[in-house]
C-alpha cells in the first residue's frame, strides 16, 4: 500500500508538468510509450532501468540520454506507468535509494489518456 501523501491526482500532475524542477518519469517500456504517449515533459526509464539511472550513470550520460540534469536526492520524482502498479514499484525503489521526496501518480497513463481528450 502506498502511503498517500506520496500519491498525485490528475490535477496535481497538470499543475506539475509546468514546473521544470521536477522531474516526471514514465517506467513504462520504450514500446509502450511509442504506442500510447507520454505526459508532457516526463522522460521514460523503464522499471528495471530506474536504479541504475538514479545511481550509476553519470551526470553527463544522464543528461545525453534523457536531456535534462540527473536528478538530485533532494529533487522531487513522480513516477507513473500504465495503471500504477510499476510506478509503486518504482517509487519504492526511489526511497530505498534516498529520493526521498519522490510520489506517484497512481492513475498513471490509464487516468491521465482518459481525461485528455
Amino acid at each position: 500500500m502506498v502511503d498517500p501523501k506520496r500519491v498525485l491526482s490528475y490535477e496535481d500532475m497538470l499543475k506539475i508538468i509546468h514546473q521544470p524542477e521536477k522531474v516526471i518519469i514514465d517506467v513504462r517500456s520504450p514500446e509502450e510509450v511509442k504506442s500510447t504517449g507520454k505526459i508532457p515533459s516526463s522522460i521514460n526509464i523503464p522499471l528495471n532501468n530506474v536504479q541504475d539511472a538514479l545511481i550509476s550513470m553519470s551526470d553527463e550520460e544522464f543528461k545525453k540520454q534523457f536531456q535534462r540534469p540527473k536528478p538530485s536526492s533532494s529533487d522531487e520524482l513522480i513516477f507513473y506507468c500504465q495503471s500504477g502498479r510499476r510506478s509503486s514499484e518504482a517509487l519504492d525503489k526511489a526511497l530505498k535509494l534516498g529520493y526521498t521526496k519522490s510520489k506517484t501518480y497512481l492513475g498513471s497513463w490509464n487516468d491521465w489518456s482518459s481525461k485528455q481528450k
